[in-house]
């Protein structure tokens, strides 16, 4: 039977599949790292979210008492940190989501690119099979 001369294609595109394959798992992998970093950011936004609010019930807690000024001064720069810090947080969790959507067309662009190869191996592969048919029909008809 004649080898078929094609064969070094297919193991390529045998290879570029698993490449691929490797290459969507890295993806992945980075894609849910990015996801963690963005519950931890939101968890980070809404613990901030709570400590401005005690902060702001000090605060007025301060004012319905009738504390003193320089009192109500420490309070009022105490809130305003914590605001500051609020607004950190949320800027931190926005790059986070950004990061995330960024691995996420990461993802679907591996996810492509390992659709084309597997098309591109299963292609080889009928033509291969064909190549085999071919082969065989040609060998019965020389028996015959």
């Amino acid at each position: 039977m004649e080898r078929y001369r094609l064969g070094p294609i297919r193991e390529v595109r045998i290879r570029d599949e698993r490449a691929h394959k490797g290459g969507l798992a890295t993806a992945v992998g980075d894609a849910q790292a990015t996801a963690a970093e963005v519950a931890a950011a939101a968890a980070r936004v809404a613990a901030a979210r709570g400590t401005l609010a005690d902060a702001r019930r000090t605060y007025l807690a301060l004012v319905e008492t009738g504390s003193t000024l320089s009192l109500l001064a420490l309070a009022d720069r105490f809130c305003a940190r914590r605001r500051r810090d609020l607004e950190a947080s949320i800027a931190e969790h926005l790059r986070a989501e950004a990061a995330h959507t960024g691995r996420l067309g990461d993802v679907e662009l591996a996810r492509g690119r390992l659709v084309h190869a597997r098309a591109e191996r299963e292609v080889t592969e009928r033509h291969f099979a064909r190549w085999r048919e071919t082969q065989h029909k040609l060998a019965e008809r020389r028996e015959d």
